[in-house]
């Protein structure tokens, strides 16, 4: 869902507890690079890369990924994505929010 120009909302859908669930990680754009806000669950890289297309946006534009905190709903894809771009991508994350999970950033 588009929130005004350069920014999008996305829907990775994902099974969790015996029903469908929606994840919102948010993309902040403009032609040169990409920002990352949250990266869904284990498992979604392909579904996130297939919505970054249709938004004419590689993973390789994605220079930095933010973590606003560490549920597995939130960081689940942040290792893979980083191994899958060309570039180092940059991870933002609270320092109070167990650094053993961000160990590769």
């Amino acid at each position: 869902m588009r929130i005004s120009a350069g920014v999008e909302m996305l829907q990775l859908t994902a099974r969790a507890f015996d029903q469908d669930i929606i994840l919102n990680p948010t993309l902040v754009w403009n032609n040169d690079e990409a920002i990352l806000i949250d990266t869904g669950m284990p498992g979604q890289t392909d579904q996130l890369k297939e919505i970054l297309g249709e938004l004419n946006i590689s993973i390789e534009q994605l220079k930095v990924i933010l973590l606003t905190h560490q549920d597995l709903d939130h960081i689940g894809c942040a290792t893979d994505i980083r191994k899958k771009s060309n570039e180092n991508i940059i991870v933002y994350a609270h320092e109070g929010d167990g650094q053993n999970v961000y160990t590769n950033y």
